[in-house]
């Protein structure tokens, strides 16, 4: 049998795929789970768990027959093998090359039956004859001004599909990229209410202009050409901006946060937290622990984006969002290292407290970018199977190129809808894939619940999910976008028809983003903005600095990261009181911080000079802090008398190893251990632990 191309069908559930009947040359035949198909027709192919793969060797024509099943592509048989062994089943087939054919080749690879179907719009041609005279029928009544006068009879997104095919680079007609652009699809077939599938009516006039083959519709290369003259080029695809929010978003009220003016504060804040020790992570995962959600939660700039109530019984927890991005993001930027459970500045860590807040914004940014460390979606856990054997999840990177590529092309300072958003990026192709294997993923149960049934894993259940995760957790906290959100509970009630979603509030504690705005941090961390400029941030707290080391607030309340300036340098006395301390001074000279930040912190918020006490102070502990420094580590050897180690600390061959350190030690450099312990040997000597 020569087999010149293979139909591959999604099956909308795994159950039709165990029983499914199908059609095709008037034969019909069982489907069974996994099993391999044979027909007397000579169709052949395998049954999957999410779509059929049927051989044929001739077009199928009886597909509008097949039952529970989807078209999906038709493609060549030399490339149908690779594609059915070396990838998973529920990845988009690949779009092959569309052949350029001419009207007539297309026209003749219509039945005498479709032919007559698409005659009924030209009712001077006569439906009398074999199919070559029908065809020529056709032709005859496209020529010249007739193909205009019949384009201008279709509807206005019958015309506009004609034009973006047109003016397509391959001359296809992408539905999903129509869709999310102009909000509905044209109609290739005549509506009639009695039929029960609207696709199996007869073709509408646009079908004249777009002819099927190989899973897409097209324009053949001639019609293009004449197309062209007459049919306007389509409007670009735009993003769709808000002057103003509404109060209201569904049934609740929206809340809106200026995201750059948080990080800005938080960013100083979280390393003064980790130099004091009170952030920890798992040793394990990395992740933050309950006290430090707790203490961030308390801690950031306005709190976290959603006040936690006490759940009740049937309640989903909507939990921290910007509290846990926090820790990961530092972590992965290399600004923190973990010692043990306790977060610790790195190197990085340090030089950050003194660098600009914007640049240190960008650098995490763009780490995070390329961090490999969490997965923005493991955060959607009402999803489960994430961790599935032989990885059910795409990679993460591309998504966030993604979407930060769509992020630039954004307009500074203008609200925008996620949704609006969500169309753009479908419509322009900036499309990312989440999970390479949907059927590994599932809600309560990974037989019924599982997301490879058909719409469980459409663009709105998975990216716009991730897409709001990683907006609201990871964008946002960063000062990125400015956001207004509401309560998830209800926002986005899409998933209520996916199995296993009865007593579920919300897909995920993000469903609630409904609008941002990208800030002027925010075009500098994308590369959009050259330059950034933060406002003066004036604080509005004073301070009287007394010769005796008091430091009194008179005006205002300290900021949480004000109060751990002061008490990274100071003890508090009393309320608003504070005692200048050299111990903890010297503590934080020794961490690696400048003495002349807690010189600039007093002059900023005291309208007098510093006393000379105080002054004296500061140059005492930076002197002092610094008196020693750690040159190695050394191990100390005890000798079994004094001789002994006089003749180690004066012998030609062991005294530039070694020093003497009371009668019978001498310490060596731990680096310089073994040509120590080689000489004492030819020495005649040896050393125990």
């Amino acid at each position: 049998m020569l087999i010149t191309g293979a139909l591959c069908l999604e099956v909308k559930s795994r159950v039709s795929a165990g029983g499914t009947r199908i059609s095709a040359g008037g034969r019909r035949a069982g489907v069974g789970y996994g099993r391999k198909i044979e027909m007397r027709s000579g169709i052949q192919g395998i049954a999957r768990p999410d779509f059929l793969a049927v051989l044929v060797e001739s077009d199928p024509l009886a597909v509008a027959d097949w039952e529970d099943v989807n078209v999906r592509t038709i493609i060549t048989f030399a490339d149908f093998w690779p594609l059915l062994l070396g990838r998973k089943c529920s990845e988009e087939l690949p779009r092959l090359p569309m052949p350029i054919i001419s009207l007539t080749e297309a026209l003749n690879n219509l039945t005498v039956d479709n032919l007559k179907s698409l005659m009924r719009w030209l009712p001077e041609a006569s439906r009398i004859g074999k199919k070559s005279g029908l065809v020529e029928e056709i032709l005859r009544n496209l020529a010249g001004d007739r193909l205009q006068a019949l384009w201008e009879g279709l509807d206005k997104t019958q015309r506009l599909a004609v034009a973006e095919a047109t003016y397509a680079e391959d001359g296809c007609f992408n539905a999903t990229r129509f869709r999310a652009k102009y909000g509905r699809l044209p109609n290739f077939s005549v509506r009639d209410e009695r039929r029960r599938h609207e696709h199996h009516g007869p073709p509408t006039a646009l079908c004249l202009f777009l002819y099927y083959q190989n899973g897409w519709r097209y324009v053949p290369a001639d019609l293009n050409e004449r197309l062209m003259a007459f049919v306007p080029a389509p409007e670009p695809v735009r993003l769709d901006t808000v002057d103003s929010l509404p109060g209201i978003y569904g049934e609740s009220p929206l809340s809106v946060r200026l995201c750059e003016r948080d990080a800005l504060a938080d960013l100083p804040l979280l390393l003064r937290l980790v130099d004091q020790g009170k952030l920890k992570v798992s040793e394990k995962t990395a992740l933050p622990g309950t006290a430090t959600l707790q203490l961030l939660c308390g801690q950031l700039s306005g709190s976290d984006y959603y006040a936690e109530p006490v759940p009740g019984p049937t309640d989903q927890e909507i939990g921290p969002i910007k509290a846990f991005s926090w820790p990961m993001l530092l972590q992965a930027a290399g600004l923190v290292q973990r010692n043990g459970s306790k977060l610790v500045l790195s190197k990085a860590g340090l030089t950050a407290l003194t660098t600009p807040t914007a640049d240190v914004l960008v650098k995490i940014w763009r780490k995070w970018l390329k961090a490999t460390s969490l997965d923005e979606f493991s955060r959607i856990d009402v999803i489960k199977g994430q961790k599935a054997k032989g990885g059910a999840m795409a990679a993460v990177a591309p998504r966030r190129a993604a979407i930060a590529e769509m992020l630039q092309r954004c307009p500074a300072g203008k609200w925008i809808s996620i949704d609006a958003f969500s169309r753009f990026m479908v419509a322009t192709g900036h499309t990312f894939d989440v999970a390479r294997d949907p059927w590994s993923l599932y809600i309560c149960e990974p037989d019924y619940g599982s997301l490879g049934h058909s719409g469980y894993h459409d663009w709105d259940i998975l990216q716009l999910r991730y897409m709001l995760c990683f907006l609201f957790e990871y964008v946002a906290p960063l000062g990125i976008i400015d956001i207004a959100y509401t309560e998830p509970a209800g926002a986005r009630p899409n998933f209520h028809d996916m199995w296993g979603t009865d007593e579920l509030q919300f897909l995920s504690r993000y469903d609630g983003l409904a609008y941002f705005r990208v800030t002027s941090l925010g075009a500098y961390c994308l590369g959009a903005s050259g330059h950034y400029t933060p406002a003066p941030v004036q604080s509005s707290v004073r301070l009287s600095v007394m010769p005796g080391m008091q430091v009194k607030v008179i005006a205002g309340r300290l900021s949480a990261e004000e109060s751990l300036v002061l008490d990274m340098w100071a003890t508090e006395e009393a309320d608003r009181l504070w005692r200048l301390d050299l111990q903890k001074a010297i503590v934080a000279v020794e961490r690696g911080h400048d003495i002349a930040e807690l010189r600039e912190f007093l002059q900023a918020r005291d309208d007098q000079p510093v006393p000379d006490t105080v002054e004296s102070f500061i140059k005492r502990a930076g002197k002092q802090g610094k008196a020693l420094k750690v040159a190695g580590t050394t191990l100390l050897i005890d000798c079994n008398d004094a001789q002994m180690a006089a003749m180690l600390a004066t012998r030609k061959e062991t005294a530039h190893l070694c020093l003497r350190a009371g009668d019978k030690h001498v310490v060596v450099r731990l680096e310089d251990e073994d040509k120590f312990r080689t000489h004492i040997r030819a020495l005649g000597y040896g050393m125990t632990a």
